[in-house]
């Protein structure tokens, strides 16, 4: 149903975005096997060699991997389709990488991949949904954990429903690569925590404010389970710190993720201290210091936009280290005007947030910087 490699879908809905995972898990299914075992073809010229799959058209599904990966699998007498998501997973296992591997006739890459394979070592753990082997991460003892994202989904809905003052459901996305859902929470507890860190520091803020928590995760090792947690104020997006994550290695699987998702209020109270922080940072340059706090983490017309507007909105008169921050935050305005994809928006929050622990201080210098 959704075997495309370029599938992804947006929910209005909570329940539709837990339907939609129910009907994934219920046709989808990891195998272990020896990695030494996995045998890589081109699907041009093989695929009456592949096992056919349950409920799925087969046609279909070759077409739609011939236009993508153009790669099979054989391992434990059964072939499968290689979809898209995988390919790092595959090319991580022959220990190989490099731009040219995408130009490569298929059945070349295959023979090269092939050749690498039979070196390493270990067990392969091979995800399959929708039709296709989707991820092949290390099936190793305590390598990778395997957390269904129905239960991440289902735990965090019944606590973020209980546990603040009054939630909506802000959106979902879901493609073969991550999974995300976000909900708008009136966190009182938060908020005020926010306004009394604003008074230490001689500020205030009257506006209407609204919180946001988003939960990030993916079965096909693209991310761990990734909370992240925002304050709305003035129709700009704060981002209060770096994401609380549970990785997929040497876990105790949905047990750790529902305490991280219990201790959000907490966790992100505590790194509100460092957000904070920065408005005790004075910068005499702000538009120098916001460009080279953005140099090589973005991309040159985005940091150029960002520089831009943060100019019309508060001149380059000397302000805070916060004030810059804030400005950088508005990246997110700009890339969601942009079009950007919900994977580049996540990209780029997290690379926003990580700036809050950065040396300040070595990027406020005088002269002209070219961005």
């Amino acid at each position: 149903m959704y075997y495309q490699d370029d599938f992804a879908k947006v929910f209005r809905k909570e329940e539709d975005l837990h339907e939609h995972l129910l009907d994934l898990d219920e046709r989808s299914w990891w195998k272990r096997v020896q990695g030494k075992r996995i045998k890589v073809l081109a699907v041009a010229g093989n695929s009456d060699r592949l096992t056919p799959v349950e409920g799925e058209d087969m046609e279909l599904l070759t077409y739609d991997t011939l236009k993508n990966t153009g790669l099979m699998i054989e391992a434990g007498g059964e072939a499968y389709l290689l979809g898209s998501t995988a390919v790092p997973t595959l090319y991580g296992r022959a220990r190989i990488s490099g731009a040219v591997l995408a130009e490569l006739e298929r059945k070349k890459l295959a023979g090269i991949l092939n050749e690498c394979l039979a070196l390493s070592k270990g067990k392969a753990l091979l995800h399959f949904s929708e039709g296709k082997i989707r991820a092949m991460p290390s099936g190793d003892k305590g390598k990778y954990s395997i957390i269904q994202m129905l239960d991440i989904f289902m735990a965090a809905s019944a606590y973020i429903g209980e546990g603040f003052d009054k939630t909506s459901f802000a959106g979902g996305y879901a493609s073969h690569m991550l999974t995300n859902a976000a909900w708008s929470v009136k966190d009182t507890r938060m908020i005020d925590a926010y306004r009394e860190l604003l008074k230490h520091y001689g500020r205030s803020d009257t506006s209407d404010m609204v919180t946001n928590v988003r939960i990030t995760t993916s079965d096909v090792t693209a991310s761990g389970v990734n909370i992240a947690y925002s304050i709305q104020t003035g129709g700009e997006t704060i981002l209060l710190g770096q994401t609380l994550k549970t990785v997929h290695r040497g876990t105790d699987g949905i047990r750790q993720v529902e305490e991280h998702i219990q201790n959000i209020f907490s966790y992100y109270k505590e790194t509100l201290q460092g957000a904070g922080k920065l408005m005790g940072i004075p910068i005499q340059y702000p538009v120098n210091t916001l460009v080279g706090m953005m140099h090589k983490k973005f991309g040159k017309k985005l940091i150029a936009e960002t520089a831009e507007n943060f100019k019309s909105e508060n001149g380059d008169l000397p302000c805070t280290a916060y004030d810059v921050y804030c400005g950088i935050c508005h990246a997110l305005v700009i890339a969601q005007s942009k079009g950007a994809t919900t994977r580049a928006l996540l990209e780029l929050e997290e690379t926003i947030s990580q700036c809050i622990t950065r040396r300040w201080q070595d990027y406020d210098m005088p002269g002209e910087v070219k961005y």
